[in-house]
């Protein structure tokens, strides 16, 4: 396993990517604590339902507990919840010279760097659709941004590495701004945690003539917080976080995103399948109880993104219910 890229979480992100790299015969090895994920993938192969196309490889699967080597490269797509109990695994069986890239929402990378050092750490943006459909089997959506880069801004062979093998099934952007494309998805995220509240499609809560603000301000709470930091916000897929503080602009925006999310066959979040589907945490707190940490250095209130928080919080604990009134609350704050 010395010189394979082992995916540690193989769920939508990361099979997805394992099972392109397997069939491009990149030496891939999926890491997941699921065990009948795991199992299915052995007995059946990993499926995969893209856009354009459907295909089983038989790509190699363990759990942690099966696994048995050393780690040199690692892609790294488990939940951001979940991201210290993996680093915790990854730490003691990585390579000197190995390095993790995070392929995850949020801003991880710091907790990954936390755990191996910012040398080992490479930073990713992610923004194409997946979804776990049952064990062993990944609806992909199809191509979205994917962008690969240095915490510190520099070029670096192994980033240039990254983006060769990514090529196999997307066009892969090597970037001097990670942390744009990161804290520009926290902007747009925001507005998708908003979204899913309600039981509503993500292109009727943005078309609502009511609650559309309720979204901007949250999102722009994201931005002008970046702002305060000096980092540069990048536009992907669309979206882009720099036209927020023009009304007309960021009206123009998001009429045209919702035009594509009604066309989309993914027509409510991941984060509502979380919610409705699965009954089980979001990600709300690993990726905003940073950002509202760092709000709290720089003493800047953020009333909406903490009134999102507590209302995801809420319907995670079956005592608040889905529905508009939840955007009515964030517009209250």
């Amino acid at each position: 396993m010395k010189e394979s890229i082992v995916v540690v979480g193989g769920g939508a992100i990361g099979g997805t990517v394992a099972a392109y790299l397997h069939r491009t015969e990149v030496p891939v090895c999926i890491v997941d604590t699921n065990a009948a994920h795991v199992a299915a993938i052995h007995d059946r192969g990993l499926y995969i339902r893209a856009y354009d196309e459907e295909f089983s490889v038989p790509v190699r699967a363990d759990t942690p507990e099966t696994f048995d080597g050393s780690l040199k490269k690692v892609f790294l797509a488990t939940k951001a919840l979940h991201t210290v109990a993996a680093m915790e695994w990854i730490r003691p069986r990585l390579d000197d010279d190995g390095w993790v890239v995070s392929l995850q929402n949020g801003l991880n990378e710091s907790v990954i760097a936390e755990h191996i050092g910012t040398h080992r750490t490479i930073g990713c943006f992610v923004n194409f659709s997946s979804d776990v459909m049952e064990a062993g089997a990944i609806d992909y959506g199809g191509p979205g941004t994917f962008a690969i880069g240095e915490l510190d801004g520099s070029v670096t062979p192994r980033v240039a590495e990254v983006a060769e093998h990514i090529r196999c099934f997307l066009e892969p952007i090597v970037t001097p701004n990670i942390w744009g494309y990161l804290w520009s998805k926290l902007a747009y995220g925001a507005l998708l945690f908003a979204t899913a509240t309600t039981d509503e499609t993500m292109a009727d809560c943005v078309d609502h003539p009511r609650y559309r603000e309720a979204l901007i301000r949250c999102s722009r709470e994201v931005v002008d917080l970046a702002a305060i930091q000096h980092i540069d916000l990048w536009p992907f897929d669309g979206w882009d976080s720099r036209v927020l503080n023009d009304r007309r602009d960021t009206d123009a925006m998001l009429d045209r995103l919702s035009g594509v999310m009604r066309k989309n066959l993914k027509v409510r979040s991941g984060v509502w399948r979380d919610l409705a589907v699965h009954h089980r945490k979001t990600e709300i707190d690993a990726q905003y109880g940073p950002v509202l940490d760092v709000a709290q250095q720089y003493h800047y209130p953020m009333p909406v993104l903490e009134a999102l928080v507590s209302i995801i919080h809420g319907i995670e604990r079956q005592e608040q219910a889905r529905g508009w009134h939840n955007l009515e609350q964030m517009l209250d704050a």
